[in-house]
């Protein structure tokens, strides 16, 4: 190339002006000021043409590739779906106990058909010796047989119950006091059947379990046939115009407080009146202490086992009726049923319990320790022993006592 001019490194150097050769190595003269710009002109090309011929050359570039395949998705295997938290099941309100109306009707007609009967023969037994009166001692014949019976036909026992029905035969020929006698005492079962029918008609199917299984379940000459009880297990009604609280059913935990909140709502009451297979006796001794800070009296319309007899012991004055329910004793037990020693310290609770209300607490202590759990070792009502031990202060036809002493 004829002009100077040399990329060194990456800086240009401007070639200088020179005149261009003519033709034959002529010279061409200057031209002046047009001349010396197309100078200049040719000579910025000559700088770009050479910038362009010295330029580094680029990395060559490899031809665009396919992009590289992406590896197939990994398939996860889909987690198993939660499991569906159902709602626990809401456990069944036990059912409503329905009468059979065909056997509830029978007892409706046999009732009535007894009291009738019951009339005709007091009045013949009137019309014999002109007396009107059985005795009070036969005022309740054969209760405890019509009572089971009835809530035997009620609670589908009726081949258990068969031997209690009691039959009847008035001998309206006779003419003799004997005879009379006899048709008024007749007169009285048959109008105790029928009161005795209505009473149990009127009650609750579960009233009439706690009553089968106090009254009837293991006496009279029965199995012991106990029923399940699956609905209410305890009842506290007021009777007798206010001045009665009957309980009935189970000694629960929170027994105390009902037998509380009960008189506490029904100030009128003066005696409570017990039937119970027993219970908690720590409730029991509870429930004592506040029927005797408030005064009350106690008695007995059902037979009273376990715990119950402590709560009777706690009345100001302790009655019991004929037909004399029982009392029933045995020894302390845990929940898992087993006894629990005669030192410890429940039975000193209880050792306690008795002094407070009077009553001897070897007589009961005695009759504690003589029943395993189990078992129970049965007072008869009208045992003599009761108002001996001060338990009894008063027993229809019997003893009575006075300041823990015994009164005929």
């Amino acid at each position: 190339m004829g002009c100077e001019g040399l990329a060194v490194g990456w800086q240009v150097v401007l070639p200088r002006p020179c005149e261009p050769a003519g033709p034959s190595g002529v010279s061409f003269p200057h031209q002046g000021k047009n001349t010396f710009m197309s100078q200049r002109i040719i000579g910025l090309a000559l700088v770009a043409m050479l910038a362009g011929c010295n330029a580094p050359t680029p990395p060559p570039m490899a031809a665009p590739q396919p992009p590289a395949a992406l590896p197939e998705p990994v398939t996860e295997p889909e987690p198993d779906p939660a499991p569906v938290e159902e709602p626990a099941p809401v456990p069944e309100a036990p059912k409503a106990h329905t009468d059979d109306p065909a056997v509830v009707a029978w007892l409706e007609k046999l009732a009535a058909e007894r009291d009738a009967l019951g009339t005709k023969v007091f009045e013949a037994g009137v019309a014999i010796d002109g007396y009107t009166q059985a005795g009070t001692a036969f005022n309740e014949i054969h209760i405890p047989e019509h009572k089971c019976f009835v809530l035997g036909q009620l609670l589908g026992k009726a081949d258990l119950v068969k031997g209690l029905e009691i039959t009847y035969a008035p001998d309206y020929e006779t003419q003799t006091t004997e005879n009379a006698s006899d048709l008024r005492i007749m007169s009285v079962s048959l109008g105790n059947f029928a009161g005795v029918a209505k009473h149990i008609l009127g009650m609750s199917h579960d009233e009439r379990v706690v009553t089968w299984n106090l009254d009837c379940a293991g006496q009279l000459g029965l199995p012991r046939a106990f029923i399940k009880q699956e609905g209410q297990s305890s009842f506290y009604v007021v009777t007798n115009d206010g001045k009665a609280l009957k309980v009935l059913g189970d000694i629960e935990e929170g027994f105390a407080q009902k037998i509380q909140d009960a008189i506490e709502a029904n100030p009128t009451v003066e005696v409570v009146a017990l039937g119970s297979g027993g219970g908690y006796v720590h409730e029991a001794m509870e429930a004592g202490a506040y029927i005797r800070s408030k005064g009350l009296d106690t008695t007995l319309f059902n037979n009273c086992y376990s715990a119950c007899p402590l709560v009777f012991m706690a009345g100001v004055e302790r009655q019991n009726w004929s037909p004399y329910p029982k009392l029933g004793f045995h020894q302390i037990y845990t929940t898992d049923g087993q006894a629990i020693p005669f030192d410890s310290e429940p039975y000193r609770q209880v050792f306690g319990y008795l002094v407070r209300m009077g009553i001897e607490p070897r007589y009961v202590l005695q009759n504690m320790w003589s029943a395993p759990p189990s078992g129970m070792t049965n007072v008869d009502g009208d045992d003599t022993a009761l108002c001996d031990a001060n338990i009894t202060t008063w027993i229809q036809r019997g003893c009575a006592t006075k300041n823990g002493r015994r009164d005929w």
